[in-house]
């Protein structure tokens, strides 16, 4: 009887170290996630207990289009310095994230330290793009998708395109711009002036692509 239950235990041991070894995954790509709204219910105060946490936070207000916006950030007994940190998340939003690139004009903040287990981040946001314009951003999961939503896009009139891409690659603006070449040739008769391409951020893995169908003085 013993040997029956040493023998089930290790079975079930075996499948439990290949089921882990199926579930782990990895991922590096920076989402508009917090891990959790603070308990008060308000929206605009979120709560960050890592340098990463900030990060995430800034993307959710600028995902709501949120122009200002507090952190409740806890350090912990040795914890980093809360200004450092205010700081380098700002700037890895706003140059190196897909949607703070692409949406925000700048980001300034202001740091209360007074005595309490959390440190008060507020936040506020300028923003380039509208709100209309950030919530209209489509996302797709590659290039692929691009040819139909351009073909769409320029049947229906829209001066943009915005579309954030779950898998770009630097060697991929290239095919991107023969796309929009492609898609544009076929409309010739309709277009004048190239449609202009620009990628978000401009430097390193971009996401999100943004496409000129007509500029603001052929609009009016």
């Amino acid at each position: 009887m013993k040997r029956s239950i040493c023998a089930l235990l290790s079975l079930l041991l075996l499948s439990l170290c290949g089921c882990g070894s199926i579930l782990y995954r990895e991922y590096g790509q920076v989402q508009p996630h917090s891990s959790t709204y603070y308990e008060s219910g308000d929206r605009s105060v979120l709560r960050a207990e890592s340098y990463q946490d900030v990060v995430n936070d800034l993307l959710l207000l600028i995902s709501d289009h949120e122009e200002e916006g507090g952190i409740w950030f806890y350090p912990g007994e040795e914890g980093p310095d809360a200004s450092q940190i205010a700081q380098q998340a700002c700037q890895e939003v706003q140059l190196e994230t897909p949607l703070g690139s692409y949406a925000v004009e700048y980001l300034t903040y202001t740091i209360d330290s007074t005595a309490r287990n959390y440190v008060e981040i507020a936040v506020t946001i300028g923003y380039r793009r509208t709100a209309s314009q950030v919530d209209g951003i489509i996302h797709a999961t590659s290039i692929s998708a691009l040819y139909d939503l351009l073909k769409a896009a320029a049947a229906g009139g829209a001066t943009e395109l915005v579309v954030q891409l779950s898998y770009f690659e630097p060697g991929q603006q290239e095919e991107l711009r023969d796309i929009v070449a492609r898609v544009q040739q076929e409309r010739q008769e309709t277009v004048r002036d190239p449609w202009e391409v620009y990628f978000y951020p401009e430097s390193g893995d971009a996401e999100i692509v943004e496409i000129i169908l007509q500029k603001a003085e052929e609009q009016a």
